[in-house]
């Protein structure tokens, strides 16, 4: 009997083959982009979800605010508060974990070394970090050689078996116990342990785990002074702590909130911090909208978007249907005989439904099949919008899964009305050609399909357009500065001078027009912060947004000058000029006015020389900060 619904619906689906094509081709660009959104909210979803016990691991993140009420969102503790890993209990394990960019190098005997970069493939995160051998009672791994201990000793590293592989080609593993990783050129360690990759996403896919007494025994103890959490910093290091069972991540907090108020009189007056636990499966995600003030280098999304894509693809899943439901009505007179004869010759209103509902599914299963078909070229087409660890694999568990349900439930919905509305035909009236039975309830129902249907596809035309015009706006908008054509080489603490270096050495390559020497760029996550003071009629002391550049900074990005000139060539902070938005808020209204007054920095008076236009620092949906631009070539660490 089963048989016989298949053939017969497929028999039908073969002799209307244009409605066939319009419905499977409609069903499936509506499966498709709801399977595109699928697949990238379920990848964004996913990050840092597989660890053992994630509801107990937390990361210490904090909110400092300045005296001019600025905030600033910390990624760990600060320096001042940086006791908390001996003071505040209920801790299971903690550890701090400091990036650590260098390049790798590899001694290979008599023939020349390897070089590798820092870098977790496909991002800019750095893959070392110096830890505590704490960090792995945190972060589970699965020990192909060594353990965890062998941290607690100076001068040693745990790699993955990914990166190990690809320092030491393929041998055996335990050979690898002992070989020699350079770091930075001159930092020594010997690798002690090797742990098995994971294999799903992460925010924290790091492959060389360096001891943190490695640091303290070595040149790096200039820069990570102690092996307590006292050398973290906001920006390159993290404190994560895993909570003992039956601690709350409220009871932790309030202990926060009394540590910082016994120890904010360290933190200069007028200024705030507070300190407080953020799970491990919210770090992926950021309620702003740009990166930046959270001090983590890899990319997030923004949770609302997700939540919105949803929407849109039950929206569009939504609209497939209600149009299969359309058609199939509309095409319902050519059944009408049919169903006439079938009802005479015994069938039952339920046998009628279940050959009508069977169609419905084959037409679905088609569908199915041409938007997997369709989803790759969709997301190749996408690219520069979907995440680049978004793939497409059939028989991938959740991904049958989520196709078998979406073919289940589209089956149902679009089936079950079309095939009840052609079921209740009564034979007298099917067969005499009247399908339609006296009354308004169905027509009435089919009319406000079509309306919603239209409606909903009104909604996403407009959608589609705002968006269309938002990306031209950001991509083509005036940010009051040039950034075409223009790339960034950035080499931070570059205490050694090799930036310059190379900056002279490719100035002459052919197709480089300019260069310049800057600490980083006018927009931008890397933006710093300066406190300026003002002593006019009333004193304004203000932190702005600092950018350190040579005196071709102006000229190079083509800001405008709206008074005065540039800055000069010097060898130290000599004279600033300042946006139009610092100008007003001394109380200029015409930029000219604010040429040859006076600013303090730590107590030191700098002329201002000039006045350029306002020019955006972050996102579009920020608004302008005041700025200064000044020389400072101790840290031009950007090229």
């Amino acid at each position: 009997m089963l048989r016989n619904y298949f053939v017969t619906a497929w028999r039908n689906i073969i002799r209307h083959k244009t409605f066939t094509a319009i419905n499977v081709l409609g069903l499936a660009f509506g499966i498709s982009a709801c399977f595109a959104i699928y697949l990238i909210t379920s990848y964004e979803l996913s990050f840092d979800k597989f660890h053992p016990d994630k509801e107990r691991i937390f990361r210490i993140v904090g909110d400092a605010q300045s005296s001019s009420g600025e905030k600033e969102f910390l990624n760990c503790p600060v320096l001042d508060a940086a006791g908390i890993q001996q003071s505040i209990p209920g801790f299971e394990a903690k550890a701090g974990l400091i990036d650590f960019g260098e390049d790798v190098t590899i001694p290979d005997g008599n023939k020349p070394p390897k070089k590798f970069d820092n870098r977790i493939a496909g991002s800019y995160n750095t893959s070392t970090i110096i830890t505590w051998p704490e960090y792995f009672d945190i972060f589970k791994y699965k020990w192909l050689q060594g353990n965890a201990l062998t941290l607690s000793e100076p001068f040693k590293v745990v790699l993955s078996e990914s990166r190990a592989k690809k320092y030491f080609g393929d041998i055996p593993l335990s050979s690898m116990i002992g070989k020699t990783v350079i770091y930075d050129d001159s930092l020594q360690v010997h690798v002690s342990g090797i742990v098995k990759d994971w294999e799903h996403n992460s925010d924290f896919n790091y492959t060389d785990f360096i001891s943190i007494s490695t640091a303290t025994h070595s040149f790096l103890k200039n820069q990570i002074p102690t092996d307590d959490w006292n050398s973290l910093r906001p920006h390159n290091a993290n404190a994560f702590v895993k909570l003992a069972k039956g601690v709350t991540a409220a009871q932790v907090n309030e202990r926060l909130t009394a540590f910082v108020q016994k120890h904010s009189k360290e933190l200069g007056p007028g200024n705030s911090l507070s300190l407080y636990l953020q799970p491990l499966t919210d770090i992926h995600f950021t309620k702003e909208f740009h990166r930046g003030d959270d001090g983590d280098d890899f990319r997030k999304p923004y949770l609302p978007t997700l939540y919105a894509l949803m929407g849109v693809a039950v929206f569009i899943l939504i609209i497939a249907v209600v149009n299969f439901i359309n058609l199939s009505t509309a095409q319902s007179i050519q059944r009408a005989k049919e169903i006439g004869v079938r009802k005479v010759l015994g069938s039952n209103k339920k046998n009628i439904m279940f050959q009508f509902l069977t169609e419905t599914f084959v037409l679905t299963v088609l569908s199915v099949i041409v938007s997997a078909l369709l989803i790759n070229p969709v997301l190749y087409l996408f690219k520069d919008y979907v995440p680049q660890g978004v793939t497409f694999h059939l028989f991938n568990l959740s991904t049958f899964t989520f196709l078998l349900i979406v073919t289940f439930l589209t089956t149902l919905f679009a089936g079950f009305y079309s095939a009840k509305v052609l079921a209740s035909y009564l034979p007298v009236l099917s067969l005499k050609g009247s399908a339609f039975q006296k009354g308004t309830a169905k027509i009435n129902l089919r009319k406000s399909l079509i309306v919603f249907q239209f409606t909903i596809s009104l909604v996403f035309i407009i959608g589609a357009i705002v968006i269309g015009k938002q990306i031209s706006f950001m991509d083509k908008a005036d940010k009051g500065f040039n950034s075409d054509a223009i790339i960034v080489i950035n080499h931070w603490r570059d205490s050694d001078g090799k930036l310059k270096i190379f900056a002279n050495n490719i100035k002459h390559i052919p197709g480089i027009r300019k260069i310049i020497m800057q600490n980083h760029s006018p927009m931008g996550f890397a933006q710093e912060g300066q406190n300026f003071k003002y002593k006019g009629n009333e004193v304004i002391d203000q932190i702005v947004y600092f950018d350190e550049g040579d005196e071709n900074f102006i000229p190079f990005y083509e800001m405008k000058i709206l008074a005065g000139r540039n800055i000069s060539h010097s060898d130290s902070l000599h004279d600033l000029v300042i946006n139009e938005t610092y100008s007003k808020m001394l109380g200029f209204e015409n930029p000219q006015d604010a040429i040859g007054r006076f600013l303090y920095n730590n107590d030191k008076a700098y002329p201002i020389v000039g006045v350029v236009a306002d020019f955006h620092q972050g996102s579009f949906h920020e608004a302008i900060h005041p700025a200064v631009i000044a020389r400072m070539p101790g840290r031009e660490w950007s090229l």
